[in-house]
């Protein structure tokens, strides 16, 4: 059987762990399927660092320059809220996606990202009309969903295709409690599952120069996130989020004067537009004053695997990224889910621990100038004194996996 992947997501580490995953799995279970894994004008090294080297995967890059993906996309976002689909084939990158479509048996969109949700993505909503125009299967694998609104004409138009898209999907299965309680009140059929990384754990070394840098000595992982680009944080500048992170930085190293702090970039890449990653990081640990001994950075070239490794290490996390709080639960280790969006709250509370959680977006900013406030701080660091390890936890989002997994193999018949 030939699967074509597409919609897969770059420069994130958890969407990697995610690709990885579920790529992983399928060749380990399934010998009679190929999987093409289909780019639109991403770069070659974005691409390489996704890459499962096997004979059976093959990774395409559709060839689109800046200015023509650009305009393609504009293109899009005009078409698709009024719906006049079949104008999408002038799109040359409409066309050639019409032709790797005819040569699949079918079409599985890759796990990770909340696309069909508050982002309104019309690319993604175009990609996956185009599929189904070409009347092949459609799998929509553990995605997160929602919110979806009807304040404007362009809200209500993605929120009604969206969900006749997912009504007309072959095999849907969502990945945290939250899209899987709004897919029930639409009246969506799904599988629930839990994220994808969960379907594979192997292990991996930490690299001599990162544990040389950690030392001997017990550690804690912190994982921020610049926030100010997310659509429930736009009233938040970037250096008012950043300067909550410095805060929060300087009570963790405060409460655990033994241990040292190491920071893991989930993201790929920086600019003025959306500070994140690792030159980012750098910034909250030098703006924090703290003994840069004890601020370990971990350089962004090392993948999924290795953050993983790093993690299983730690005496605890603290993460404000969704991947984050995955690898903590996928290797057994306490954390505090600092959720920002839906599908961190979700994650948490499949497993049921709700109680290792704060919700940044219903106690943020709650001083009348709409800065992030001490009291959050205290909060954290005063959840991270009542940790546990739950083994069950983990066990339980192995299960889960594993279990919708088995349902997609039977759905395509491997």
């Amino acid at each position: 059987m030939n699967i074509l992947m597409i919609e897969q997501p770059l420069n994130n580490r958890g969407d990697e762990s995610a690709h990885r995953g579920l790529v992983r799995r399928m060749l380990a279970e399934c010998p009679d399927v190929r999987l093409t894994v289909l780019f639109w004008g991403q770069k070659k090294e974005e691409i390489e660092s996704f890459r499962v080297a096997d004979g059976r995967v093959d990774y395409v890059n559709m060839p689109a320059g800046v200015q023509a993906k650009r305009l393609s996309r504009y293109f899009m976002r005009f078409t698709m809220p009024w719906r006049l689909h079949r104008l999408l084939y002038v799109l040359p990158v409409a066309r050639r996606f019409r032709a790797w479509c005819r040569r699949a048996d079918a079409v599985l969109c890759a796990p990770g990202g909340i696309n069909m949700g508050g982002f309104r993505d019309w690319t993604h909503l175009a990609f996956l009309t185009l599929a189904r125009m070409e009347r092949k299967p459609v799998i929509y694998y553990g995605r997160s969903i929602g919110p979806f609104t009807a304040r404007t004409f362009f809200a209500r138009s993605f929120g009604r295709q969206s969900v006749a898209l997912l009504r007309g999907f072959s095999f849907v299965s969502l990945r945290d409690k939250r899209s899987q309680d709004i897919a029930r009140w639409l009246g969506v059929a799904f599988e629930p599952t839990i994220d994808s990384a969960f379907l594979w754990n192997e292990p991996a070394a930490v690299p001599a120069a990162v544990a040389q840098a950690i030392g001997g000595a017990p550690y804690i992982v912190f994982v921020p996130n610049s926030l100010a680009w997310h659509f429930q944080f736009r009233k938040y500048t970037f250096e008012e989020v950043r300067a909550f992170w410095v805060k929060l930085l300087q009570r963790l190293a405060g409460a655990y004067p033994a241990h040292r702090i190491v920071m893991l970039p989930q993201t790929v890449g920086y600019s003025r537009q959306l500070p994140d990653g690792y030159r980012y990081f750098c910034e909250i640990g030098q703006c924090s004053g703290i003994d840069p001994a004890r601020v370990v950075v971990v350089p962004e070239a090392y993948g999924s695997d290795v953050q993983q490794a790093i993690i299983a290490r730690a005496d605890f996390l603290v993460g404000a990224r969704y991947h984050s709080i995955v690898f903590a639960i996928n290797q057994g280790v306490p954390f505090v889910s600092l959720s920002y969006e839906h599908k961190m709250s979700g994650v948490v509370e499949l497993v049921g621990r709700r109680d290792d959680e704060v919700e940044l977006a219903g106690l943020c900013g709650s001083g009348s100038d709409r800065r992030l406030d001490d009291r959050l701080a205290e909060e954290i660091v005063d959840r991270t004194r009542r940790l546990r390890r739950d083994p069950a936890a983990t066990a339980a989002a192995r299960a889960m996996a594993g279990r919708c997994f088995d349902r997609l193999k039977a759905a395509l018949g491997v």
